[in-house]
């Protein structure tokens, strides 16, 4: 099997840890594995440490292509390092044995094209992983206009490539929904397969427990967290609104871990606000993700009202294995929502409902035993349904008789 996916270990990204602890499984179940991705991000000297361009771990044969860039810079280093990593992956399907079996990430976004162009020359059955819907994401926040002739080109490529795909695979129903109607799928096709966590915390820890706790005086507080990318689905700015709203309950502290395009615009909204009940640190390492995850009371996820279908925040369960209740401000009708409403470990809220979030935290600060049965439900959810021994059995179903 041939994966294709721009980013994989060691790079931080959620995408890349959770899909590379995937394929690592996979391989450990005997499965023949090629990976061909991009250069990783993993630090900001990584690129220049030596990371080979071909090498075999963990039972994978791991080929990186395109240059190597930082493409979380810019928008113009964004394009080169999406072109010569297309490239090479072009140039991997052409060369590879014919009728091959390949499975396609949504990273980079044209990814889809790629490989329905290809599976006409080799002959090549695939499959796609779709984490993310383009154009619909861009078209929703007003980055491509609804109707245009990008927004039609790229819809109707998508519309072909999807349709001749063995199978599609998504991670959410509101995903499944949104793919059928507007991509015209065979049902039959669509395979739901929730996210898993990277980090499978045995036995969460209470947040006064953990090394972050101490080192940070977070003694005697109640403590919210928002972990994970800051980009373009999110809505970082609301999050920075409600913490404002509680600035004179001191007992109550937001942690704001991460990085992406909307963090420098909500640090200085915190700022213009004077939130200094926010604490905001970068990417915390994978070996001290369990430690991170579990140093707070409630967690947080965002996503802007549309993108329902278009993605879903891995960091959902992640915050469900930390066995941590959730407080979403998310659309009423996206995966995120059902997943808290049906294992009641948490609140949903409109996306933009700032007041609304901060009066929910300040009720439930009063409400620990409240708070931890939210938690001892997420975890439990975790526990039966959203572990990565989940997601490869549904992964392997999906497949079988494909390969």
């Amino acid at each position: 099997m041939i994966f294709l996916c721009q980013v994989f270990h060691p790079d931080y990204q959620a995408t890349s840890q959770v899909l590379s602890e995937l394929m690592f499984e996979l391989a450990r179940c005997g499965q023949a594995v090629h990976v061909v991705c991009g250069w990783p991000l993993a630090s900001p000297d990584a690129m220049a440490a030596g990371v080979p361009k071909t090498e075999r771990l963990n039972g994978l044969q791991i080929e990186r292509a395109g240059f190597r860039v930082n493409f979380k810079r810019n928008l113009f280093l964004r394009g080169l390092g999406y072109g010569s990593y297309l490239g090479g992956s072009m140039r991997r399907l052409l060369f590879c044995n014919r009728g091959s079996f390949v499975l396609g990430c949504t990273n980079p976004p044209l990814m889809p094209a790629l490989i329905w162009c290809a599976s006409f020359f080799r002959q090549q059955s695939y499959v796609l992983l779709l984490h993310d819907v383009y154009p619909d994401g861009l078209v929703a926040l007003g980055k491509i206009k609804r109707g245009g002739m990008v927004d039609r080109l790229w819809t109707a490529v998508n519309r072909r490539a999807f349709q001749r795909a063995e199978r599609i695979l998504v991670l959410g129903r509101d995903m499944a929904t949104l793919v059928e109607r507007r991509y015209g799928c065979r049902p039959e096709a669509i395979r739901y397969i929730p996210h898993w966590s990277q980090n499978e915390l045995s036995p969460p820890a209470r947040p006064e427990e953990t090394r972050l706790w101490s080192r940070l005086g977070l003694n005697a507080n109640f403590v919210v967290q928002y972990s994970g990318n800051m980009g373009l689905w999110h809505d970082i700015n609301t999050l920075v609104r409600a913490a404002h709203h509680l600035l004179a309950h001191k007992h109550i502290k937001f942690l704001f871990f991460g990085d992406g395009r909307r963090k420098s615009e909500a640090r200085a909204l915190a700022e213009d606000l004077r939130a200094t009940n926010i604490t905001w640190l970068p990417f915390q390492p994978k070996e001290t993700l369990n430690d991170s995850l579990a140093c707070c009371h409630l967690a947080l996820i965002s996503q802007r009202e549309g993108l329902q279908g278009v993605a879903v925040p891995c960091k959902l369960y992640g915050i469900l294995a930390s066995g941590r209740g959730v407080m979403g401000l998310v659309p009423s009708d996206s995966e995120t929502a059902m997943v808290i409403n049906e294992e009641m470990c948490g609140r949903v809220f409109k996306p933009d409902d700032a007041p609304g979030l901060a009066a929910a935290i300040l009720d439930l600060s009063n409400r620990p035993e409240e708070v931890r049965q939210m938690g001892e439900r997420a975890r439990s959810a975790y526990q039966q349904k959203y572990t990565l021994h989940h997601a490869v059995e549904r992964f392997s179903e999906a497949i079988s008789g494909l390969l």
